[in-house]
């Protein structure tokens, strides 16, 4: 019914410690532990104008954190792809939405050593229906608006229902984003 949404053979790119690129390796061997090749990771928060966060509800198929909820889409970064190119892509392969790249704002760029990611966050403005959105590849089944409040009180509260989260940091970066985003229509 659905492709594979995370193809063990898939070729990621690699990263060495100091973030330069190496030769890619497939995703089984990336994951395998101990850990030892970076590789490359997208978020992307789609946000409305009110700063509702739509949320997504994983598959109870996959891998990782299945049937959990969490704040934003990505995923891995494919062989010969950018970031930005990697957060395009995921948006239409997760929930069936096509973007313009020039909505895509950059809003964090990391490294994150548990799981020996580089990352780079973004945020694109999304005021339509999640209703417009399909599940196609089977790694989402589900989408719901969610307040940082709301988030913060449901995630508080069910602990173990939350992955891939929104920390009080990156929400910060969403509400500056989202403030910026105002100030420039008044303009």
């Amino acid at each position: 019914m659905y492709k594979e949404p995370e193809p063990p053979n898939e070729s990621l790119a690699c990263f060495d410690e100091e973030g330069n690129v190496i030769e890619p390796h497939a995703r089984k061997e990336i994951h395998q532990e101990p850990l030892k090749y970076w590789h490359a990771v997208v978020n992307v928060w789609l946000v409305d104008r009110t700063g509702r966060m739509a949320c997504s509800l994983r598959s109870k198929t996959l891998s990782g954190n299945p049937n959990k909820w969490q704040t934003y889409f990505g995923g891995h970064v494919k062989a010969g792809n950018t970031f930005k190119e990697a957060a395009v892509m995921e948006l239409e392969e997760e929930i069936g939405l096509k973007i313009d790249p020039d909505k895509l704002f950059l809003i964090k760029v990391g490294k994150w050593e548990p799981s020996k990611h580089f990352f780079e966050s973004y945020v694109y403005p999304f005021d339509d229906s999640l209703g417009v959105l399909k599940f196609n590849d089977g790694e989402i089944v589900k989408a719901e608006w969610f307040s940082f409040d709301e988030y913060n009180l449901d995630r508080q509260n069910n602990p173990d229902k939350w992955c891939n989260g929104c920390s009080p940091e990156n929400q910060q970066l969403l509400k500056e984003w989202l403030k910026n985003q105002k100030n420039e229509k008044a303009l």
